[in-house]
């Protein structure tokens, strides 16, 4: 499900002056030095000037430019080394090697990378608890065994497991936030992964993992996904709502105003199988089928959507997408919080083509069904069992 209103940028110098003092911050921790980080970021903003034209993408600029800054620091740390090696060597007895020669022949980047990216994950580690950290220390820098960190911290295998994958969470929920820079740079973390974390929301398609949220809401912006099932439908929410999250700090409020809107546009004030475009209000007729922009891995022949090619507005969803968006439906996810999408299944209603959709809870009996005209997308029965939120209609 994604709302796609216009995107607005930010303005040019402001965005200069905060990619500044992004490789300001970046090239100081990597170099430790102030003085030499104030002229590599200044070094890394004309080399990108000059390189504009290689960033094919550029939602992907800020990993661009640590990368480019990440080459401007590793080439000061070479002429650095190169210094000192000519130093320490004008001071010994000439040899059969020059220091240049030794030099070249301590591979110098590597150690570099090597011991940057020590520090790197030293610091993330100590940002975590100390249970946490002594766990996958013990497990992954001592090489102990999950039986010997069982007889240190008295506890069974298996709990040292949930532990052990809990930590690896945690690290990587701190470097992409707290150190995302850092990471990004190492490639421990791809620029696409820096925000994501574990919410609390189940996943209503498989009802087993809990949803992973990426959330802007200064910018407007909510994905979701679960790790069990976005690898082939890709994200179960892709919105880009404006200043539609206005005043909302946390994942489940903005999910509920995100299916709001889309109850809004395709069930309350569509009529005869039109909506209007979220870009710019024009009628439309309401498609099935593949939207012209969705990758061919994530094609879902069955999905409504609009679509305005003169203003690029557009919209797409799915029954389950719009069955979740019903507040009948909301109530039923608030009282059963752990919840499954059951397949849509055609019938025939009153003469008329219809999809029975629904969801049912994964702890208990309780159940949703709905019926909706797959011509109009008008409900015409609502069916609950054993939840407190649901209604009956018809």
């Amino acid at each position: 499900m994604g709302m796609q209103p216009a995107v607005r940028l930010p303005g040019g110098e402001n965005m200069a002056i905060s990619e500044r003092t992004m490789l300001v911050r970046f090239c100081a921790s990597y170099t430790g030095d102030p003085g030499a980080a104030e002229d590599l970021a200044q070094q890394v903003l004309l080399d990108a000037w000059r390189r504009e034209h290689q960033l094919k993408d550029p939602q992907a600029r800020r990993g661009w430019l640590l990368s480019i800054a990440r080459n401007q620091c590793l080439v000061w740390g070479r002429a650095r080394s190169r210094e000192l090696a000519r130093f320490v060597g004008a001071e010994r007895t000439q040899g059969p090697e020059t220091p240049d020669r030794l030099a070249d022949d301590f591979d110098l980047e590597v150690k570099l990378e090597r011991d940057d990216l020590a520090r790197l994950l030293d610091r993330a580690m100590a940002l975590l608890p100390p249970e946490t950290r002594d766990a996958l220390v013990w497990k992954y820098v001592e090489d102990s065994s999950q039986g010997e960190i069982a007889a240190r911290l008295g506890l069974t295998e298996g709990a040292v497991e949930a532990r052990l994958h809990r930590g690896k969470l945690a690290l990587r929920k701190v470097l992409t936030t707290q150190l995302s820079a850092e990471a990004i740079a190492h490639g421990l973390v791809s620029d696409g992964d820096v925000g994501w974390q574990e919410t609390r929301i189940w996943c209503p398609g498989c009802g087993v993992h809990r949803l992973d949220g990426w959330f802007r809401p200064s910018e407007g912006k909510l994905y979701m996904r679960c790790a069990g099932c976005s690898s082939h439908r890709g994200h179960f929410i892709h919105s880009n709502m404006g200043n539609g999250f206005e005043g909302l700090r946390s994942h489940k409020p903005a999910v509920s105003r995100v299916l709001g809107v889309i109850h809004g546009m395709f069930r309350v004030r569509a009529a005869e199988g039109t909506a209007r475009c979220p870009g710019c209000g024009d009628w439309l007729p309401i498609r099935r089928g593949t939207p012209p922009w969705v990758p061919e891995r994530f094609a879902d022949p069955d999905s409504i959507y609009l679509w305005h090619p003169e203003c690029g507005g557009g919209d797409s969803e799915t029954w389950h997408s719009l069955t979740w968006s019903l507040p009948e439906a909301r109530a039923f996810w608030r009282d059963n919080p752990r919840m499954r999408f059951m397949p849509a299944r055609e019938i025939e209603f009153g003469g008329s083509p219809a999809v029975v959709t629904g969801f049912e809870s994964v702890t208990g009996s309780a159940r949703l069904d709905v019926v909706s005209l797959r011509d109009t997308l008008e409900v015409v029965s609502i069916n609950g069992r054993g939840s407190r939120g649901a209604g009956q209609d018809g």
